[in-house]
Formats: structure tokens, C-alpha cells, sequence
């Protein structure tokens, strides 16, 4: 969701279109691991995806008119109705809990997060930063590195946006946290998780300090950035 105005896609920003990264995951072995001419060719022996195709860009499913068919729906996935908008737009605080306005309030000053997460989507500008989970050893991989080629680049991943965190474990560019709480828990107290990274920002050079009561109202404000038509789901 909300990944329209990005400049880059990956985590470490090896696409620098939707319509490039939406392609990414099909060929990807980790992933569909189904070769794309593959994919169009059952494309074109679907009676429905084929009709669909020609109804709107005039001939039959390619790689160019089906990336543009995801990308297209993925830019339908902008969402800005959470209980913390609605806060911030004076239209409604009765969802956003006293919690949650002292989890800002962190998120903003002692948590730090702000530094990187900043912006409409809390994406930072789509910047990367280097918090910690690179070593060379058991954390190797070396992320926009691999891309630039630039030791500045060592370690960096692409920020994501917050909205909508709540739903989208597990976290950090490998999956290395299940839940939001291990994700706090992480960058309070980031050595106790890799004790020897190489190139951490220095604004996590020394623990937090967040108290568990800090720790919870933190969470409480990202589970608020969670879109009204996502709050059926369990978190």
C-alpha cells in the first residue's frame, strides 16, 4: 500500500519503476519463480484475461501491458483514513487513545523514528539507512551496496512507510521480526540483536532507553496508522 510517488522499489532500490517491480516477483525463485514468457502464455490461453487485455490496450497480454495492469492496481492501494489522520485533521480523536498520542510524541523526539520516517507515508523520501542488520557474517546482506557499488552503501536499506505496518509482518528487509514488538524491541536495543554491525547510523549508536510503557505506547501509534478499511483484520 501507499507506494505510488516512491523513487525506488526494493529494498534496496534496484527498480526504479511500479511497473519494473511489479514484474520482479513472478521470475524471482524466491518467490513465483515462473518464467515470465510462461506467464503471459497462460495469460493469453485464459478466455477472461484475454478478452480483458484487448478490451483495454487493444492487443494481447505482453510483459509491457501486464506490468502495467499490476501497477496500475497497486496505485489503487493509497490509503489516509487511520485514527491518526483523522486526529491530525481534527475530525475525530475518539480511535486515537491517549496511548497512542504519547507513541507520537516518542515516535517524534526519544524514539528517534522520525529521522528516517518522515513524510505523508512515513517514508523518508525513500532514503537508505543502515540501522544495524548488516555484519558480513550471519547478516550478509549488503543491500543499495549491491546496486551503487559505493561503500557509503554498505549495509543500507531502502525506509519504508509505516501506514498500514500493523498488517504487514513480518519486518526489516529479510523478515528477521515477526511482530512490531520485536522491531521496537530491536531498535532500542539494537547490539543485543547483531552485536558487531558494520555502519550503523549513528543514531543508533547507544540504546534508547525506552521504558516498557514507552515501548507500548510506541506501538499503540503505529498500530494506529492502520486504514479504516484494513480494522476488520485481527492485529
Amino acid at each position: 500500500m501507499n507506494i505510488t510517488d516512491h523513487n525506488f522499489y526494493f529494498w534496496d532500490g534496484r527498480a526504479a519503476t511500479l511497473e519494473e517491480q511489479a514484474l520482479g516477483p513472478i521470475e524471482n525463485p524466491a518467490e513465483m519463480n515462473l518464467p515470465l514468457s510462461l506467464a503471459i502464455r497462460r495469460l493469453k490461453r485464459h478466455a477472461l484475461y484475454a478478452k480483458s487485455f484487448y478490451a483495454i490496450y487493444g492487443v494481447a497480454p505482453s510483459a509491457l501491458n501486464l506490468s502495467q495492469a499490476l501497477a496500475d492496481y497497486q496505485r489503487s492501494l493509497e490509503t489516509s483514513d487511520t485514527p491518526f489522520d483523522r486526529y491530525m485533521q481534527n475530525q475525530d480523536s475518539s480511535e486515537f487513545s491517549l496511548s497512542a498520542r504519547r507513541g507520537l510524541q516518542i515516535f517524534n523526539t526519544k524514539g528517534k523514528c522520525f529521522d528516517c520516517h518522515f513524510g505523508s507515508d512515513f517514508t523518508g523520501n525513500d532514503q537508505f539507512k543502515n540501522i544495524g542488520l548488516y555484519d558480513g557474517k550471519s547478516w550478509n546482506d549488503k543491500g543499495r551496496f549491491e546496486i551503487t557499488h559505493n561503500p557509503k552503501d554498505l549495509g543500507a536499506f531502502k525506509t519504508p512507510g509505516l501506514r498500514n505496518i500493523a498488517l504487514t509482518a513480518p519486518y526489516m528487509h529479510n523478515g528477521a521480526f515477526k511482530t512490531l514488538t520485536d522491531v521496537i524491541e530491536y531498535y532500542n536495543t539494537p547490539d543485543k540483536f547483531v552485536s558487531a554491525s558494520i555502519g550503523r547510523d549513528a543514531l543508533l549508536q547507544q540504546p534508547l532507553g525506552l521504558s516498557a510503557q514507552e515501548k507500548s505506547d510506541l506501538l499503540a501509534f503505529l498500530i494506529s496508522l492502520t486504514d479504516r478499511r484494513f480494522t476488520q483484520k485481527k492485529i
